[in-house]
């Protein structure tokens, strides 16, 4: 039996509005040690986005060594393997995985190629003992995968080739029929990725776009936890990265018998000691009424505040600074405020051709923003100013 904990998307160093997360990612990160010292698994597997950015600080770093030496002497047989995500520095992950492998870690910032640039899948395939066999792809654009050798495909064809490929490597040295798993940090179409921005779900792949001769998919990017399929999960993120995240956060213990052979997965809830919160949760209120909601907050929770407020055009002037000042002697953090705008305006907004749009003079663009956020057009002295100011850049830019 192959018995492994699928974890993603830590995003360490994030910023939250102006508020470091170290601590509270610290505490989740020991609930990990502590799961993995109860539970010995064979292995732990990461799935990218372990950083929240590319350029992470010295401490997001020296969080993530020392939770991971920390993980390691938790379970010193566990093998541990970690690929990188689209918010990780590929070559920053590769350029000390030498190091990492004395703790038996492996690191995998990017897909290896051979010296003619093509696929090396071998250096993909991280065999567990006798306990299982791990594909592992790390983020790549779906347009940068590399050929593998000998075979001749287009290059919007080399992703599902690849994927393929990789499985058929793994399968083909497999005469103890030990679970294989893929790991990979991707979007699946129809998966669902709320809480996400959309801007944030880059391209998405079918689920037969991994291939076939996978037990278990351990798929990373998409922070809602969620079964793609019986064998196919995202494992979601353990620590909410924004406020639209409303769900349990988890890591998944997944135990398969034999290749072949369906997962059994349990989930095993990670509690965040600084829990982000809407106020209210429900239908946005008036800002007046949410102020009065905030200040009858327990002093002592902790955790991270946004207020939900129907507005009929804009907030009044200082409405973030009298929510600042309603937490002011609670532990509590306000971060922002969620507009939403009355139905009643809501009609303003028009649909038009990209040839209606490159139709328009520019102040007829600005005066249709103007009626669309604030509900009426602009004055005659806003237009005027409006125009004063692109003859400026009009002349500037014929100079």
């Amino acid at each position: 039996m192959f018995k492994f904990i699928h974890t993603s998307d830590w995003h360490l160093g994030q910023n939250f509005y102006g508020y470091d997360r170290a601590e509270e990612q610290r505490d989740f990160l020991a609930q990990l040690a502590d799961i993995v010292r109860k539970h010995t698994p064979d292995a732990l597997l990461v799935s990218g986005d372990i950083f929240h950015t590319a350029a992470p600080s010295n401490a997001a770093v020296n969080l993530y060594v020392n939770a991971m030496l920390n993980i390691h002497e938790a379970c010193p047989l566990m093998k541990i393997i970690v690929i990188a995500g689209n918010h990780d520095s590929a070559s920053r992950l590769d350029s000390d995985r030498r190091l990492w492998q004395l703790a038996d870690v492996s690191v995998l910032g990017s897909i290896a190629r051979d010296k003619s640039g093509q696929a090396d899948l071998g250096r993909q395939i991280i065999k567990v003992g006798d306990k299982g066999i791990v594909a592992a792809v790390p983020f790549t654009y779906p347009m940068s995968f590399p050929a593998v050798p000998g075979h001749e495909v287009e290059r919007s064809q080399r992703q599902d080739d690849y994927f393929q490929s990789l499985l058929d490597h793994a399968n083909s040295t497999n005469a103890a029929q030990l679970p294989v798993v893929l790991m990979a940090h991707l979007a699946v179409n129809n998966c669902d990725y709320t809480g996400h921005d959309r801007d944030m779900i880059m391209e998405c792949v079918t689920l037969e776009s991994l291939g076939e001769g996978y037990d278990y998919a351990a798929l990373g990017h998409i922070h809602r936890p969620q079964q793609v399929s019986g064998r196919a999960r995202y494992c979601g993120t353990p620590v909410p990265v924004s406020f639209d995240e409303q769900c349990e956060h988890s890591i998944s213990i997944v135990e398969i018998d034999a290749h072949g052979t369906m997962p059994r997965i349990e989930t095993k809830r990670i509690k965040n000691i600084k829990p982000l919160h809407t106020i209210p949760a429900g239908d946005p209120v008036e800002l007046d009424k949410a102020l009065e909601i905030l200040q009858q907050l327990n002093p002592n929770d902790r955790g991270y505040i946004r207020l939900n407020v129907q507005v009929e055009r804009f907030l009044p002037p200082g409405a973030q600074e009298r929510a600042a000042l309603a937490v002011k002697d609670k532990q509590s953090r306000f971060c922002e405020i969620k507009r939403t705008v009355t139905a009643a305006l809501q009609h303003h907004v028009t649909q038009m051709t990209v040839e209606q749009f490159n139709k328009m003079r520019p102040i007829d663009v600005v005066d249709q923003y103007f009626i669309e956020t604030t509900g009426q057009p602009m004055t005659e002295l806003q237009r005027e100013m409006f125009n004063q100011a692109y003859q400026l850049v009009q002349e500037e830019n014929r100079q």
